[in-house]
């Protein structure tokens, strides 16, 4: 019987160390409850957001174009035409005018292409020792007109006299000759 006894003193002990370990379990129980029912809340709340923005973000970038898109979409068409039109305006009219120097002079040559082949639609003005050249084309095409300018001005020292300046058509080209002065006619 003593051994009975004993046993059951073992198993008493044991369960009580048990329930005493329960026990720390339940005081810490609404600890732990409260955290992780706060992060169930919070990651409900993430996948809630993140799937809202998800279905917003696919409505928006994959919704049919409506009117106002499309119009944009054709205006900005429409700018990147005018935008290649005008590189190639620009490639084109970039050596307009060419200038070289002689013995004798200046020697501006003018292509008249861009100006429809035509020296009245070039203007060269001269003012004391500067000569501007100034250029002008109209292109209608359809329903639309496109007006061209080109001006572009140079700056002589004294040895040039630009009354002495003749200008001539060849070809397709209006060639300006600008003699200059030698050192003898200088000191004269």
């Amino acid at each position: 019987m003593d051994e009975n006894q004993n046993t059951e003193k073992e198993i008493h002990t044991t369960i009580t160390k048990e329930h005493n370990n329960e026990c720390r379990c339940n005081e810490m129980h609404p600890l732990l409850k409260c955290l992780l029912t706060g992060l169930l809340i919070f990651a409900g709340a993430f996948l809630a957001s993140y799937v809202l923005l998800d279905w917003h973000t696919k409505a928006m970038f994959m919704a049919p174009k409506n009117h106002f898109d499309k119009a944009i979409e054709q205006d900005m068409k429409m700018m990147n035409k005018m935008m290649k039109a005008e590189k190639t305006f620009a490639k084109v009219n970039a050596n307009i005018v060419h200038m070289e120097q002689t013995n004798q002079g200046y020697k501006l040559i003018i292509d008249l292409k861009p100006f429809d082949n035509n020296a009245e639609n070039i203007s060269v003005s001269k003012e004391d020792r500067t000569l501007t050249i100034s250029g002008r084309a109209v292109k209608k095409t359809n329903n639309r007109e496109q007006i061209s300018r080109f001006q572009q001005s140079y700056m002589f020292g004294d040895n040039v006299d630009l009354a002495d300046l003749s200008q001539k058509v060849e070809g397709h080209y209006l060639v300006i000759k600008i003699p200059t002065k030698t050192l003898n006619e200088e000191n004269d």
